[in-house]
């Protein structure tokens, strides 16, 4: 998360890549913020698998949330699709995409 960007929700995974290497995987959300009359941002970061996201912009802060989780949720979907595999840190049971963001449940 970028420094100064008050973090709202966060949660540490294990992941492993398509190659078998395993990392943690820090996912989280920022607050929005207002840029304009009509414009709002909220960060999110994916720390351990993308060195840094763009904060996601909307016309309110609500939209601006929900372009953020989505971005997150879509990466994650990525991941998994191309081989990669999320646990949760301390079980190491698996974690679906979907458990995490039920709007990508197929």
């Amino acid at each position: 998360m970028v420094p100064g960007r008050k973090v709202i929700a966060s949660r540490t995974l294990l992941a492993r890549d398509e190659n078998g290497l395993e990392f943690e995987l820090t996912i989280a959300v920022g607050a929005p913020y207002e840029i304009s009359e009509n414009e709002w941002a909220c960060p999110a970061s994916m720390e351990g698998l993308h060195a840094r996201l763009h904060d996601m912009h909307g016309v309110d802060s609500w939209q601006a949330l929900q372009l953020a989780l989505n971005a997150v949720g879509q990466l994650l979907v990525y991941f998994v699709k191309d081989g990669g595999q999320l646990f949760e840190p301390e079980e190491r049971a698996p974690v679906m995409p979907e458990e995490l963001f039920p709007q990508f449940a197929i």
